[in-house]
């Protein structure tokens, strides 16, 4: 698997690192100091993210606190069309007030881009121990050295309670009710998102694979959905545990939250471990809980029903196909742009099912 990421780099750290340390003190009220800013390489390709520590007088003592910056990225070819920050900031925000869900501590959001030359937003940093996308979890890193079977149980099952304990929230109650399309169901609004991505993303090369799970997706709609606002991008990968592996410290990543059938959540949850074992070629950790008693658990502690689960296994295969697909176009990696090991998986799952 090539590492190579589509994510930019800050050309000018120490630039960046004196705007920010500006920008910071303004909204403080008081001088505060920034030594570097360093980039994360373990997780993440679509959001720059910036890690530093503050310092500062108080009372004839000095004080830090350590931050984490998310950028909207500036580059050629990004991920995504287009990112909305004040939206991922909401959700965040949103999920803090309503629920007893950890996520970080949110310390600012800036729209103007005159500053850095694109959106950011802060929060405190949280610590704690993520698994790793790069290399991911199933082949290396902490996960599958330094834990234990009972340990890898206690992370993945915890994981689904907090996404089962999210999914009950009242999308309408939090104010995204915003988020509906008036004649559309949410499920139609993101099939046409996903159209329009495909054909943004080649360029307008098109996707043999890609269309045509858009196409069995477009005739196979489940009826009488449930709504909720999905996580979008459920994962461990998307969580912080805390360092004693006890339970969770913080829920990460709502750049893809969006109105639509929970069931969503839970087949890319499973989906996307399943792409980075069985599409690779490796074995899923040991100990992991199968995917049936993952469906079986989260039915329980949510209140739905995965009935849809096959639907949205699809759902789940397209969305993350049409993505490593912009990866690797972004990357330069012509020859695997329809020919991945996500586009492998999502065509093996598509002849299962059709």
């Amino acid at each position: 698997m090539d590492n190579a990421r589509p994510t930019p780099l800050i050309e000018d750290i120490d630039g960046t690192r004196r705007k920010l340390e500006s920008w910071i003190s303004s909204n403080r009220g008081r001088d505060v100091r920034i030594e570097e800013l360093s980039i994360p390489e373990a997780t993440g390709m679509s959001n720059v993210t910036l890690l530093f520590d503050i310092t500062w007088d108080e009372d004839g003592q000095q004080r830090s606190e350590s931050l984490v910056a998310r950028l909207q990225p500036a580059i050629e070819r990004p991920v995504f069309p287009d990112y909305d920050l004040s939206l991922q900031y909401e959700v965040m925000d949103a999920v803090g007030r309503f629920s007893d869900i950890p996520v970080p501590e949110l310390c600012g959001l800036e729209t103007d881009k005159s500053l850095l030359g694109v959106q950011f937003y802060l929060m405190k940093r949280t610590d704690g121990r993520i698994p790793t996308d790069m290399p991911p979890y199933n082949m290396d890193g902490w996960m599958m050295h330094e834990t234990s079977i009972e340990q890898r149980q206690h992370l993945w099952r915890t994981s689904v309670d907090t996404m089962a304990r999210y999914h009950q929230l009242d999308y309408q109650e939090m104010g995204f009710g915003k988020l509906l399309v008036p004649g559309k169901t949410p499920l139609q609004q993101q099939l046409v998102y996903w159209e329009n991505y495909l054909n943004w993303a080649l360029e307008g090369a098109g996707h043999d694979i890609g269309q045509r799970a858009l196409d069995w997706l477009q005739a196979n709609q489940p009826k009488e959905e449930s709504t909720v606002l999905c996580w979008g991008d459920a994962r461990l990968g998307n969580i912080i545990f805390k360092p004693s592996l006890e339970g969770i410290a913080a829920v990460l990543d709502w750049e893809m939250a969006v109105l639509g059938n929970p069931v969503q959540d839970l087949a890319w949850f499973n989906y996307l471990d399943a792409t980075f074992a069985e599409g690779l070629g490796m074995p899923r950790l040991e100990g992991l809980p199968t995917y049936e008693q993952t469906i079986a658990q989260w039915e329980q502690a949510s209140g739905f029903s995965a009935r849809d689960y096959a639907y949205y296994q699809i759902f789940a295969g397209m969305r993350f196909g049409l993505i490593m697909s912009r990866i690797m176009l972004a990357t330069g990696q012509d020859s695997e742009v329809q020919n991945s090991f996500a586009c492998q998986l999502l065509e093996k799952y598509l002849d299962r099912i059709i």
